[in-house]
């Protein structure tokens, strides 16, 4: 039926144009779902399907499946709020990465949580300095001052072995496979390193008669210890770094640091030694020669992150106060940075992501300092730390803890 404008019609004529076009419609339908009936064989039994029923089938099934994801299962991801555990209990808290959980260790012990907040397993202690080192199953724990206490960790909470060390720890550092390595005070001498197997028993102790001990690190591949001192010609300090063989304590590679003290030395993957001095930083291999130096451009890092993700991330001042946290690959390729007028008071890393805090806001940021999300937090921020299933980032501030999902 076809409708001139110029003519007026009754609405049984209008209902009738209606109902042939829809009936036509249908007939479509019918016709185009009759065309995707197939017949398949399941089991030598013909078996009919109707292809287009079931692509709707799985539209709407897969629609139901968005909506509840982002009606329930990312508003219960993205924050959670678990202000009845009393994570404020002896001060604030240093945090890592372990398995897929976060170890958390202050003054008053140790304790394993995992992503909603539960603890896994909880050690009570009494520390003085505490500090911890993890490497694959294992966490070092150790108190470099008063305690003198060394106890090696796995990941079930339980004690593989605890060291008998009675003069004061100044740093210990343990591997994949559970050798560690510890700088004590040694009378004599100005500091002795000692490395243990995994069973608490010494393999060698090397002792320093010229400068300082300061820190320690191990090889993964259990082969190399490497020892840093502090030294002095008499007119200027600088630092020394020593290469020993695990198997028999001789010095395989040394190298000097001239004009810079090192705080912290560290192998990475590939077994290259990152040392970190106030305003730069090395990496040198196991033979003692330069791969690279980053020139922090006379900017001291008030924090630094060189050994728990991909990257080496420095947070310093520049020159109009505002917090910049300057990243760099594991080869000393500068990739970029986040500038914040906001003071970043915490970063935390962990494979390939990046986290820092200011006082309300948690933000994940990119390889090169692009925020990729921002969470506002509804109290001050203490501190944050990255699960090891990088996806969640423990927020504790005061007696409440937050966890928030950056992935």
């Amino acid at each position: 039926m076809k409708f001139d404008i110029n003519k007026e019609f009754s609405f049984s004529q209008i209902g009738a144009a209606f109902k042939d076009k829809f009936g036509a419609f249908m007939g479509f339908i019918s016709r185009l779902d009759n065309s995707s009936i197939k017949t398949v064989k399941i089991k030598n039994r013909s078996v009919r399907i109707n292809a287009l029923r079931l692509g709707f089938i799985a539209a709407v099934l897969a629609a139901m499946v968005a909506l509840f994801i982002n009606l329930v299962v990312i508003p219960n991801t993205t924050y959670r709020a678990y202000s009845g555990i009393e994570f404020d209990t002896g001060g604030d808290y240093i945090r890592h990465a372990f398995g897929d959980d976060i170890l958390l260790l202050n003054n008053s012990g140790l304790r394993m949580v995992d992503n909603k907040g539960r603890n896994v397993w909880q050690i009570d202690a009494t520390f003085t300095c505490p500090t911890v080192d993890i490497a694959g199953n294992y966490a070092l724990v150790a108190d470099l001052d008063g305690n003198n206490t060394l106890t090696l960790y796995n990941r079930d909470g339980e004690t593989v072995t605890s060291y008998e060390i009675s003069t004061d720890i100044l740093a210990a550092k343990v591997n994949k496979r559970g050798i560690a390595a510890a700088a004590i005070n040694e009378e004599g001498y100005m500091g002795s390193a000692v490395v243990y197997d995994r069973n608490g028993n010494e393999i060698f102790k090397w002792n320093s008669g010229e400068g300082y001990i300061i820190d320690v690190d191990i090889s993964n591949d259990g082969r190399s210890v490497a020892v840093a001192q502090m030294m002095s010609d008499g007119t200027e300090a600088y630092s020394r770094i020593h290469i020993l063989n695990i198997s028999n304590g001789e010095e395989t590679a040394g190298f000097v640091c001239d004009g810079d003290l090192v705080a912290k030395v560290c192998f990475d993957s590939s077994d290259n030694l990152t040392a970190i001095a106030q305003d730069c930083v090395y990496n040198i291999t196991k033979r003692g020669r330069e791969n690279f130096k980053i020139d922090l451009a006379g900017k001291s890092a008030s924090e630094y992150d060189v050994e728990n993700g991909d990257y080496l991330l420095f947070l310093c001042s520049d020159s109009r106060g505002n917090s910049t946290l300057e990243i760099y690959s594991k080869r000393g390729k500068y990739l970029g940075s986040y500038v914040s007028a906001d003071t970043i008071n915490n970063i935390a890393a962990f494979e390939k992501n990046i986290v820092v805090s200011t006082s309300r806001d948690v933000l994940s940021l990119s390889r090169k300092g692009k925020v990729r999300k921002t969470i506002n937090i509804s109290h001050d921020i203490m501190s944050i730390g990255i699960y090891g299933n990088g996806r969640n980032v423990l927020v504790l501030g005061g007696y409440t803890a937050d966890i928030v999902r950056i992935k």
